[in-house]
């Protein structure tokens, strides 16, 4: 085999190695990663609902097949992104988990709650945000957490905001009269 054939093997043996290293270090990465507040999956998700006591006002989305519509508090097609941000809420990672146990509902801000998102049939309790990190306080079901908050400025927002921008076509243009 002459020498630069036997290099290129190598090198092609090289980038070969350096390739799975590479996908190897990205599976033990994705492995370590805070498991997420709910198991749904967003893709399938049918209805929405934002429900407030008093910090925000209530609303609910409904997945069409035109997208999603926002059922109340207008009857109107809904921003798509908007309901996006709102579902990954239930995908969050969680932090800490808490234990059931141990834990003072009230004292979290989860009895009763500042609002609870239903994706489906799932309701997800926001509680109070933690004084020290930061985070938001949840509940889903009988487990408690506590959940980066990247997402309450959204759920807490009005509900006009979450109207889709729907464009009125611009007129045709005229063409200019002709000079002879």
């Amino acid at each position: 085999m002459r020498r630069a054939n036997r290099q290129l093997l190598l090198l092609a043996l090289g980038v070969g190695v350096l390739g799975i290293a590479v996908y190897a270090e990205i599976e033990r990465e994705r492995t370590l990663l805070p498991p997420p507040l709910t198991a749904i999956d967003l893709a399938r998700v049918q209805r929405l609902s934002v429900e407030c006591t008093a910090v925000c006002r209530s609303r609910r989305f409904e997945r069409r097949a035109d997208g999603w519509q926002m059922l109340e508090p207008y009857a109107q097609a809904a921003n798509a992104e908007a309901v996006a941000h709102l579902l990954a809420i239930a995908r969050a990672p969680v932090r800490v988990k808490l234990q059931g146990n141990a834990v003072d509902a009230e004292k979290l801000g989860l009895a009763p709650p500042l609002a609870v998102l239903r994706v489906d049939d799932v309701a997800i309790a926001l509680g109070d945000e933690d004084p020290i990190e930061h985070d938001r306080y949840m509940q889903v079901g009988d487990t408690f957490a506590r959940v980066a908050d990247r997402f309450s400025a959204r759920v807490f927002e009005a509900p006009e905001n979450e109207i889709a921008n729907e464009l009125a076509p611009a007129p045709a243009a005229t063409p200019a009269p002709r000079k002879e």
